[in-house]
């Protein structure tokens, strides 16, 4: 099986056998064309981000498998994307990095082009343990930042906003993320969205790959307002910030 640049650079400078107490078992890696066969029903989601090489490492801690699933996606909004559709009722615990979520059996984060699942089999504290460590030591291997919102929103969003925020790139990333916007949304291809909850709306930035696909969403929003009109009874305030970046209230 080849093993792209991305996984090699993975493998290499992340041995996960250097952490005490942390045996490594199995190392698997799955390009584009292998990704179906570990995730036969989801990989559809991976491909529509932006997918790279997943390695799938299954470690023992103290006699308890735990099970690493590294994804390197094209970019780091494809690898917070998937984060972004993939948590899913998260505790709270040291923040060891931007954009992380816990629950007893399962640890996610992003960080640069990298989404990191860390699944333990029985939610004890002694595996929740090993997650964090296994978490903070991946951090600091990887070198590029967290992902930033601000291209999307100028000055940033706040933690609490960035919970819930939603980063999609078409109608996978939206059915899983946040479907409500189906009807919306769901037809639309070639661009990137951050989506927000604030002030009781539905906020999307998006930006297009091209003009020519920014000009066919406009021409095909036949319920859109003008910005300074409310949005309500379904109707869509929009604005055009540039010739490929909009934003729209829900």
């Amino acid at each position: 099986m080849a093993v792209s640049t991305g996984a090699q650079a993975l493998t290499s400078s992340m041995n996960l056998s250097d952490i005490p107490g942390i045996e490594v078992r199995e190392k698997r890696t799955f390009t584009e064309e292998s990704l179906y066969g570990y995730i036969d029903g989801g990989a559809e989601l991976y491909l529509e981000y932006g997918f790279d090489t997943l390695v799938v490492t299954e470690l023992i801690s103290e006699g308890r498998d735990i099970k690493v699933e590294s994804y390197r996606m094209k970019d780091a909004e494809a690898a917070f994307g998937i984060f972004s559709v993939s948590r899913f009722r998260c505790n709270g615990g040291a923040r060891l990095t931007d954009h992380i979520c816990r629950s007893a059996y399962q640890l996610q984060f992003c960080k640069g082009c990298f989404y990191v699942n860390i699944i333990n089999d029985k939610g004890t504290e002694a595996e929740q343990k090993a997650a964090n460590e296994i978490t903070a030591f991946l951090v600091e291997h990887i070198v590029d930042p967290p992902f930033n919102p601000d291209r999307f929103f100028v000055g940033g969003l706040d933690m609490e906003t960035m919970k819930s925020a939603v980063l999609i790139r078409g109608p996978l990333g939206i059915y899983n993320g946040i479907p409500v916007l189906i009807d919306a949304l769901g037809d639309l291809s070639d661009y990137t969205a951050l989506i927000i909850r604030k002030d009781q709306q539905i906020e999307a930035s998006m930006f297009f790959d091209t003009e020519l696909a920014a000009d066919k969403f406009l021409k095909g929003r036949k319920t859109c307002a003008s910005a300074d009109t409310v949005a309500k009874n379904n109707v869509s305030a929009l604005t055009v910030i540039t010739p490929k970046h909009i934003t729209v209230s829900f």
